[in-house]
């Protein structure tokens, strides 16, 4: 079909999205030779699906899998599918094999590793019918295997029935095993959301190629607490050190006490998005039914469906309470 060049603005036959995977797969392996491309449709949160390919190049054990939408979009904004093939092998030989010598899935090799994850019920309710999980208010509380390799790379794998009945592990074995190594693995986290968002600015700008780099920053800092400083509510983000799926941070009791004992009083819980949380101190939130009419505003304008944590509004004190009777913490 023709279609417009967001970049020069000049009409051009561009593929639909099924046949520029498959002429990508075609190619792919035209200039990796010796190879064996895969195309797949993966169904990931909230029951987005996406389109992937995988490569097997010789005794290759584990296959990265790398999604096709984001080179979509730069294809449709002008880049020559030549240069789409050269990206894409790129990734793959930054990524290839990450874990040359396997990964150990044995119940002695992953109960290290077992780990909690927060998502929303009702969007995941067709994949918690084969996973183990507990329901927690809006959200779903399951299982992966958290994987690290060398440079700091983190992969993670969802826990199914299958695997639990393989492994011989009861529901409660993997709640004592998340709880233990869950915010071990992944630290938990909370920043005042004039550094957190003044950080996202700061990593668009080319810090490299400015010349009055100290000034820009300055500019970029002082902006952000101008924005919210108007707004006039303290608000800090929860999340983990890898800012993904951060939002199982709330499951984390003491980290979140010690919130608490920091800021003196009880707070709500705004959630962002799976990967971060909102916290608004109760003495200066302007009330639960505005707080509920933002984050459905946001959800509904900015949040990506395979983001889409919940719509409510929770205060950590009786939410405290309910994540401990769902767990089996003690008090």
């Amino acid at each position: 079909m023709e279609s417009l060049c967001l970049n020069t603005g000049e009409n051009y036959i561009i593929m639909d999205f099924t046949s520029f995977c498959e002429e990508l797969k075609r190619r792919v392996e035209e200039q990796l030779g010796d190879c064996e491309a895969e195309l797949r449709s993966i169904v990931k949160n909230n029951g987005t699906e996406f389109r992937s390919i995988t490569i097997r190049k010789g005794e290759d054990t584990v296959l990265p899998t790398i999604y096709l939408e984001a080179f979509y979009k730069e294809y449709k904004h002008g880049m020559p599918m030549g240069k789409v093939v050269e990206e894409l092998v790129r990734v793959y030989e930054n990524n290839r094999n990450p874990w040359p010598d396997g990964i150990d899935f044995s119940f002695g090799g992953v109960k290290n590793k077992i780990a909690f994850r927060v998502v929303n019920y009702e969007k995941n309710r067709k994949m918690l019918e084969t996973m183990p999980h507990l329901r927690l208010e809006e959200w779903a509380v399951c299982f992966e295997c958290v994987i690290a390799r060398e440079g700091g790379h983190v992969g993670a794998v969802r826990i199914d029935d299958r695997m639990a009945k393989e492994w011989d592990v009861t529901l409660e074995t993997m709640i004592q095993l998340a709880v233990t190594n869950t915010f071990c693995l992944i630290p938990s986290k909370v920043e005042p959301i004039e550094e957190v968002l003044a950080g996202l600015l700061l990593s668009d700008y080319s810090m490299k190629e400015a010349e009055d780099a100290d000034e820009r920053a300055k500019e970029i800092i002082d902006e952000v607490l101008d924005q919210k400083n108007r707004a006039g509510l303290p608000m800090y983000v929860l999340s983990n050190s890898l800012n993904h799926f951060g939002a199982t941070s709330i499951l984390n009791i003491p980290f979140m006490d010690k919130v608490r004992e920091k800021l003196k009083e009880d707070f709500f819980i705004l959630p962002s998005s799976v990967h971060e949380l909102i916290l608004i101190p109760v003495s200066a939130a302007p009330g639960e039914d505005r707080l509920m009419d933002m984050v459905q505003e946001v959800n509904e304008k900015e949040v990506p469906e395979e983001d889409f944590l919940a719509d409510g509004v929770y205060r950590y004190g009786t939410l405290r309470r309910k994540i401990i009777k769902t767990l089996g913490l003690p008090a």
